[in-house]
């Protein structure tokens, strides 16, 4: 009898490893067609990343169904642990697993998280089709699973409280509640019929259980497999330093940025496979959250998911590599016989696969990232897209042609005179870099502190606090130029390595080593970006340094409380906080204001909602959904300040045109700098 449950049971268990060893390679193959490349330094930082992310479930617990995911993580785990000697003793009664088998801690500490895992199934299953958040698709696919989930553990439940029945001082149950109450309700059976449950059920568990095996790697449940691979094999560059350098100079590449699905690296394309389809990005994703065509969970889980299995399985068809210039013979060879494969070939993945609105609605604000708990890397996909169309094909609005063509002429997105950049500061007594000598910072102004006439206020403040704290500082005057960050991420890679081969040449002649900056973008840009092209800086922003001077003693304050508004609520800026991870120095410099009260948003901290300018949208109109920065005031507003608080030049415009749109014009609440309260008490 045994004999044959063994055979039955190895055809049926080979059967289900070889459909999962089809479908897995299959995957695995598509995945490597994408181009090379080598995430394998730092094993200690990727492991560390593992543990974190993965066995610590660290971002999954920042919200409250996450603490559920944590416990049907771990539970997951157990539950497969114990697949073992369910399996083994079924057909080897007679040789019981050592530990596994025999170790009643285990079994109660298996049991009671196999508990908590069903009941987080059945509230994700009221959380996704009674409550039904619109993050959450509700998919025969997403059900199928708990299902299955639920069935294994209610099956194994079953039959081992069956075999519990038949040998009740079995010492291995017998800490086991679960266990003990199923074989409770079943003492009252016959032999035969215990014997008959514990079989019957015992087979019905292995056939589940071999059909979800082989379901995993041909369902969104491949992320199960993937996401520790992800979370291992993600970027270890900072947030804001994951841009490619493209090779401009290379003579032997076809195309800049990408234009094809394998054009990805390999472990870009591993995103599609463990994207879990949370939704947790969706949900804080501003182009989302207004209206507008992005959605980054559908980016990753089903567009570029679905045309990378789809165009991968016709070019693993076909023995290609790659779908560019040199593949044009071969795919033409193929439409002549097999036309609906040369057309999945054929399609771009600009346009006939992702919209240029997708790609334009992007604000850069890298909410989707910090959101993702499996290390997805939404934003770059983005930006390497809009280099294909910047680069190759000249593809972009009249307004970004237009501020393309200012930072070409006059080294700025404003378009004005490079004499003028300097005017803010004509009454200050600032030395410019080539006057002095051993100057210990540059306050790098930045085209906004320099030509925006509200930006140019916070510019004066910063310099006035230094000039009163002593700080040995100096600034470029007309030799500064943009940094070049927003023509990057609108795409325009030639015109922002261009900037920074000027920007390098010019610092490290000076010999710069410590920068301190106002706007975030241009933080992010010198700090993370410019070291790949020999400019290595210690950079600052404004109210780190502030706060430093005001907790070293360096700068006095009065304590007189200023005449502007008290109640402040308080926006973070996207490129101080989420790419920076600067949450506190704006928060107490504010504090350390005299009577102000300082309040946070319902969206603050790495929530915090982007102001919409980021990725050049500061230079776009917005012609689709509702404006973003006129959704940021509202959520503002709705706190009742005098005013808002905010550290970026860029968010400081974005909010004050929100104001102006939502307000009466004779009762506007303000933005203010912190730098501008700090200056009043000096």
């Amino acid at each position: 009898m045994r004999l044959t449950w063994l055979i039955v049971f190895l055809v049926l268990a080979c059967a289900a490893g070889y459909g999962f060893t089809i479908a897995f390679r299959k995957k695995l193959n598509i995945l490597l067609l994408g181009a090379k490349d080598e995430p394998f330094a730092q094993p200690g930082v990727r492991w560390k990343n593992f543990v974190s992310k993965i066995l610590l479930q660290s971002k999954m617990i920042k919200e409250p169904y996450g603490v559920v995911h944590f416990f049907i993580f771990w539970g997951f785990i157990f539950i497969c642990l114990g697949e073992i000697p369910f399996i083994l003793e079924g057909l080897f009664p007679q040789y019981p697993i050592p530990f596994l088998g025999t170790n009643p801690y285990f079994f109660l500490v298996k049991d009671v998280l196999a508990a908590l895992v069903f009941v987080g199934l059945m509230v994700g299953l009221i959380r996704r089709w009674i409550v039904r958040p619109k993050r959450l698709y509700r998919t025969m696919e997403a059900f199928l699973v708990v299902l299955f989930i639920m069935l294994v553990i209610l099956t194994e439940w079953i039959s081992t409280g069956a075999k519990y029945a038949l040998e009740p001082h079995s010492v291995a149950y017998a800490l086991d509640p679960v266990y003990r109450s199923v074989a409770a309700l079943l003492s009252g059976l016959s032999e035969s019929a215990l014997v008959g449950i514990r079989d019957g059920v015992w087979w019905f568990h292995t056939v589940i259980l071999l059909i979800f095996l082989v379901y995993i790697p041909n369902s969104k449940h491949l992320h199960l497999i993937a996401a520790p691979f992800n979370a291992y094999f993600g970027s270890l560059k900072p947030l804001g330093g994951q841009i490619k350098k493209l090779d401009l100079e290379d003579e032997t590449v076809e195309e800049f940025g990408v234009s094809r699905i394998e054009g990805y690296t390999w472990n870009q394309l591993l995103d599609c496979f463990a994207c879990g389809e949370c939704g947790r990005c969706m949900d804080n994703c501003p182009a989302n959250l207004s209206g507008k065509p992005l959605n980054p969970k559908e980016l990753l889980s089903r567009t570029l998911k679905h045309h990378l299995l789809a165009k991968g399985e016709v070019m693993q068809k076909y023995g290609l590599k790659s779908t560019g210039e040199e593949s044009a013979e071969a795919i033409a060879e193929i439409a002549a016989t097999h036309p609906e494969d040369a057309a999945i070939l054929q399609q771009s993945l600009i346009n006939d696969v992702v919209t240029e609105d997708v790609l334009w609605s992007c604000t850069t604000c890298m909410s989707c990232q910090v959101q993702c708990p499996v290390s997805n890397e939404h934003v770059n996909k983005i930006i390497d897209l809009r280099r294909y169309l910047v680069t190759m094909e000249g593809n972009f609005s009249p307004e970004l042609q237009a501020t393309f063509r200012n930072i070409e002429n006059n080294s700025n997105p404003w378009g004005v005179g490079w004499n003028k950049r300097d005017e803010w500061a004509a009454e200050l007594n600032i030395k410019r870099m080539g006057e002095a000598e051993n100057a210990e910072y540059l306050f790098f102004v930045g085209c906004a502190g320099s030509f925006d006439n509200r930006a140019r206020q916070v510019s004066a403040a910063v310099a006035k606090i230094f000039q009163a704290a002593r700080v040995n500082f100096v600034i470029l005057g007309s030799e500064e130029k943009c940094c070049g960050e927003f023509a990057r991420r609108a795409g325009n890679e030639y015109l922002y390595q261009s900037l920074v081969a000027e920007n390098v040449e010019l610092l490290n002649g000076y010999n710069v080593k410590k920068i301190i900056t106002t706007c975030p973008h241009c933080l992010n840009t010198l700090r993370n970006e410019y070291p790949e092209f020999g400019g290595h800086y210690e950079v600052i922003h404004h109210t780190q340094f502030i706060n430093e001077l005001i907790s070293s003693g360096k700068l006095k304050l009065k304590q007189d409380p200023v005449s502007e508004p008290q109640k402040i609520v308080y926006h973070d800026s996207c490129y101080l906080g989420r790419y920076q991870q600067e949450y506190t120095a704006p928060r107490e410099l504010f504090s350390k204001v005299p009577g102000v009260q300082l309040m946070e948003m319902d969206r603050h901290h790495d929530k915090s909602f982007c102001c919409g300018a980021g990725g050049g949208r500061m230079w776009m109109e917005e012609h689709l959904g509702e404006r973003i920065n006129d959704m940021r005031v509202e959520q503002a507003l709705a706190k009742k300040p005098q005013a808002i608080g905010a550290n970026c030049p860029y968010c400081i415009t974005m909010l004050e045109d929100g104001i102006k749109e939502t307000q009466d014009s004779e009762q506007l609440v303000q933005v203010v700098d912190p730098a501008e309260l700090i200056v009043k008490l000096i």
